[in-house]
């Protein structure tokens, strides 16, 4: 589960991204009056991964729209922030002791006395908060930053400049990432797995890197339900029914005329669930680029 919450915010490691030869996680789909372009995303990113192939910055280029998840641009961070300080905040009167055993409460306290973190702060926030809040901080330790994901990149280039679509709301979002049953193994596993990301990240990444769609999704997807069959529901919300949603949109501008440059996260493209599985069963051919 972490390793999703992971790929929420990041994708890539390091070096520069989509050398020369290699696949790239993205997709055209084109019905004559109506072209979609599908890119896996990468939300938090080393500045060395620009710049990007040249393929991906013409597709953009040609593109009469951008689509993204959620328009992360300008005001709206601000506001974005606000919403999930606001959701993310137990009630009056609760606390995420309250939530958690006593050993996982224990081990929470320790690594955020580790880095000099106010344990009384982290205790008012709902369990999704705190995985998300340590997860972002781990991944920034690392120098990488949303600034330079390619959903900001790519909002940073269209302003002004082209149509900016959302596939999803910020309150879709921030529901997602907060709403998570068996919270203490989800603490748990996340302490665990902050001091190993390297570690599991590296297969993905190299995966991602490589335009693999099918290594991707096993390791992105298969192996983690598998291995924590009890957030399979959360996973069914977290990608099943959001693809679904997200599939239902992109046909829409398939359905009528111009140039669509989507940018979704990789783990909703790939799988059997995944959306260009969704809309190869609605008869739509996406061929990778």
């Amino acid at each position: 589960m972490l390793r999703y919450l992971l790929s929420v915010l990041i994708w890539c490691l390091v070096s520069p991204v989509w050398a020369a030869g290699e696949k790239l996680l993205i997709w055209q789909v084109n019905t004559g009056q109506a072209e979609v372009v599908l890119l896996g995303s990468v939300h938090m990113a080393y500045p060395e991964i620009y710049p990007l192939r040249r393929e991906i910055e013409d597709a953009f280029a040609a593109a009469d729209t951008l689509v993204v998840e959620v328009d992360i641009s300008g005001a709206n961070t601000q506001a974005l922030q606000q919403l999930m300080l606001e959701k993310g905040m137990l009630p009056e009167g609760e606390s995420l002791h309250q939530y958690l055993s006593e050993q996982t409460w224990a081990d929470l306290q320790t690594y955020l006395r580790s880095r000099a973190l106010p344990v009384e702060l982290f205790a008012r926030l709902r369990p999704g908060l705190v995985v998300t809040t340590l997860s972002s901080m781990r991944i920034a330790e690392s120098g990488m930053r949303v600034e330079w994901g390619i959903d900001q990149h790519f909002l940073n280039r269209a302003r002004g400049h082209k149509t900016v679509l959302e596939l999803e709301s910020a309150q879709q979002q921030i529901d997602l990432l907060l709403d998570f049953p068996e919270p203490d193994l989800l603490v748990s596993q996340t302490l665990v797995q902050l001091d190993e990301i390297d570690l599991y990240l590296r297969p993905i990444y190299d995966a991602w890197r490589a335009g693999d769609a099918a290594l991707l999704a096993r390791l992105l997807l298969e192996d983690e339900r598998e291995r924590f069959p009890q957030f399979q529901p959360v996973y069914e919300r977290l990608f099943d029914e959001r693809n679904r949603a997200m599939t239902e949109k992109i046909i829409a501008y398939l359905s009528g005329s111009g140039r669509y440059f989507v940018v979704v996260g990789a783990g909703h493209l790939v799988g059997e669930e995944g959306i260009i599985a969704l809309l190869a069963q609605r008869g739509y051919a996406a061929r990778q680029l």
